[in-house]
């Protein structure tokens, strides 16, 4: 692909052993997964397993159902109870301080809380 520095990705990962067939049935599904944001980081994420490469940023459904099950549909930031349509899925170390789009990083805010935090 375009853009990646090969040279740079050779260095850290070139003298490793994969499993060439197993790498480019995971390349191919990556690569047909829409809530992938960034598809040139597959190929890094493929090697070094680390899912900022793929600008995964979404929370989808399930987590989204679990997280707010497991607050009791209580928002975490004003303590009042929320529906789950009424609310919005957060990461509780920021995306920009390098926190994952994963389950254990999730937390659900009323939508006037998440606007008040996004603002800060």
């Amino acid at each position: 692909m375009k853009g990646l520095d090969w040279g740079e990705m050779f260095d850290k990962y070139g003298e490793g052993v994969y499993d060439t067939a197993a790498l480019e049935k995971r390349i191919h599904d990556l690569m047909e997964d829409d809530e992938i944001m960034k598809k040139s980081g597959i190929y890094r994420y493929v090697l070094s397993g680390d899912l900022r490469d793929l600008s995964f940023r979404t929370f989808d459904k399930k987590q989204k159902r679990e997280t707010y099950e497991r607050q009791k549909g209580i928002c975490v930031h004003c303590g009042k109870h929320f529906e789950l349509e009424e609310m919005e899925a957060d990461h509780i170390t920021p995306w920009k301080d390098g926190g994952t789009t994963v389950a254990e990083n999730c937390q659900m805010l009323c939508k006037n809380c998440n606007r008040i935090k996004g603002g800060k």
